[in-house]
């Protein structure tokens, strides 16, 4: 039996995960619009490249001053304690602290968290939208901010040999090395502060505390560390920082143990947002 060629095409709506992704992906775009590409998100931006205005006004004063330059082994291993006790610390940490942190607590400041919330969508696709849109918008910014980092710190004459050693050498890969560290820094760090915005009204004086923790990482039991981010991304950087610079006591994590340990940590943090976002009510008056 024919079908009339009048008849109209039936649409086929997505059920599902594939729902779940055709939402995520449209809360992607959204929130990089509506939260990343505005005003407001300059000082994250200013934050993100504070490390790479600090090396290159180092490479300015040695064109200037006609100072020595250093090998490209000294810088790989300045840059190391750079990358660990400046960038990852500090810099991701307080950017993903601004970042995330906002995703929540911001639509409640800007009393438009019930446009979600009143959404045919499940509580958990918000919570990946959201977490999806500030490691795209964290990653990008970091990283673009890592790349202008090795290119100012393996300068040719800020450096002797830093160009070979960046494109030729062993720093090619230890860039790549830099890179994936500081994208899993901004998983766990995201998932950390995602977790602490649904958990409380205020995350400041909470991030404050897990900024401590992860300071005085190396008082820690061994049993302990795992509860953090930054001991499961030491053993993961490609160069170790020296002694004199910071210690830690015990054996480094093996790298697929690592990475293992701080994706479990993040789908825990991640699961008990979830656990926050099904609960989750819109109260304005109390913000």
């Amino acid at each position: 039996m024919s079908v009339p060629e009048s008849a109209a095409p039936v649409t086929v709506f997505p059920t599902g995960w594939r729902l779940a992704l055709v939402q995520v992906r449209a809360m992607l775009g959204l929130e990089l619009r509506k939260t990343f590409l505005r005003a407001r998100a300059l000082p994250v931006v200013v934050i993100a490249l504070m490390p790479a205005a600090l090396l290159a006004t180092r490479a300015i004063a040695v064109a200037v001053t006609g100072a020595h330059a250093d090998p490209a082994a000294e810088m790989a291993t300045a840059y190391a304690g750079i990358f660990q006790l400046f960038f990852v610390r500090l810099v991701v940490f307080f950017c993903c602290f601004a970042i995330f942190s906002y995703l929540v607590r911001g639509e409640i400041a800007e009393r438009s968290l019930h446009f979600y919330l009143l959404a045919p969508m499940r509580r958990e696709v918000f919570l990946a939208g959201k977490y999806v849109a500030g490691c795209v918008a964290a990653g990008t910014l970091l990283v673009a901010s890592l790349a202008l980092q090795l290119g100012f710190g393996f300068l040719a004459g800020a450096t002797y040999g830093g160009t070979e050693y960046l494109l030729h050498g062993p720093g090619a890969g230890q860039a790549l090395a830099y890179a994936g560290v500081t994208l899993l820094a901004v998983a766990g760090y995201g998932a950390v502060f995602t977790a602490l915005a649904l958990s409380v009204r205020n995350p400041m004086i909470p991030a404050a505390a897990i900024l401590g923790w992860e300071w005085l990482l190396f008082l820690l039991p061994p049993a302990l560390k795992n509860v953090s981010v930054i001991h499961h991304l030491q053993s993961l950087c490609p160069v170790p920082v020296p002694a004199r610079l910071f210690a830690v006591a015990g054996e480094p994590t093996p790298p697929l143990a690592a990475v293992g340990g701080l994706l479990v940590l993040v789908a825990l943090l991640l699961a008990w947002a979830a656990r926050r976002a099904r609960r989750l009510e819109v109260s304005y008056s109390g913000d």
